[in-house]
């Protein structure tokens, strides 16, 4: 398995269901399509009873630099926003994020966007210590532009291209001082899971 490990960008959050949706494509001139297949799995965690993330949506694009508004955006968008507490994901166990057909080619960026928490579902993104209260999280821009990672992964034509996307909880919050607000720092690794051919698996 090849594994790569980003660096998070905060200014810039996964989660599941059956679901699928693609949205453009972009870069290439030829007509030849792959399928970008996703799940999320989560590093064991550290002094966390529960996490839980609300995702919307995963995009993906050619560029790296692609501004949210620039054309040429694929999506794998849950039909509904789901809670997931990433905890349940440790020790090898996988949530399907779903899949989309797009452009066959390279993938250099990825966002994963979440539900924001708002009053009628304030803590729809949210970390409880071991022995503490669950409290909010604070997501700055995951529920906006997404939570932003510089990726380096391939879709081929005619194949199913297998990723996972390993959230390691115990390195993606930091506590904010004594005001008891948490932040997301996300650490984000990709995990290429299998390339097959396109209408198995």
């Amino acid at each position: 398995m090849t594994r790569l490990r980003f660096s998070p960008l905060l200014p810039c959050a996964i989660a599941a269901a059956s679901l699928l949706a693609a949205c453009g494509g972009g870069g290439s001139d030829s007509s030849a399509t792959g399928t970008l297949r996703l799940s999320l799995t989560d590093a064991p965690a550290c002094g966390y009873d529960n996490v839980f993330v609300t995702v919307e949506k995963v995009r993906v694009h050619k560029s790296g630099s692609a501004t949210d508004s620039d054309a040429g955006w694929s999506e794998v968008v849950l039909a509904t926003p789901r809670r997931i507490d990433l905890l349940t994901l440790t020790n090898g166990t996988l949530m399907p994020l779903g899949q989309t057909e797009l452009p066959a080619g390279s993938y250099t960026q990825m966002r994963l966007v979440l539900s924001p928490n708002s009053a009628a579902a304030p803590l729809a993104n949210a970390i409880k210590p071991t022995d503490g209260a669950e409290t909010a999280l604070t997501t700055p821009s995951g529920a906006q532009s997404g939570l932003k990672m510089n990726i380096n992964i391939d879709v081929p034509a005619d194949k199913i291209a297998d990723f996972a996307i390993d959230f390691d909880a115990c390195k993606s919050f930091v506590k904010a001082g004594h005001s008891g607000q948490y932040l997301l720092k996300p650490v984000l690794s990709v995990i290429t899971r299998s390339y097959v051919p396109a209408g198995t698996g």
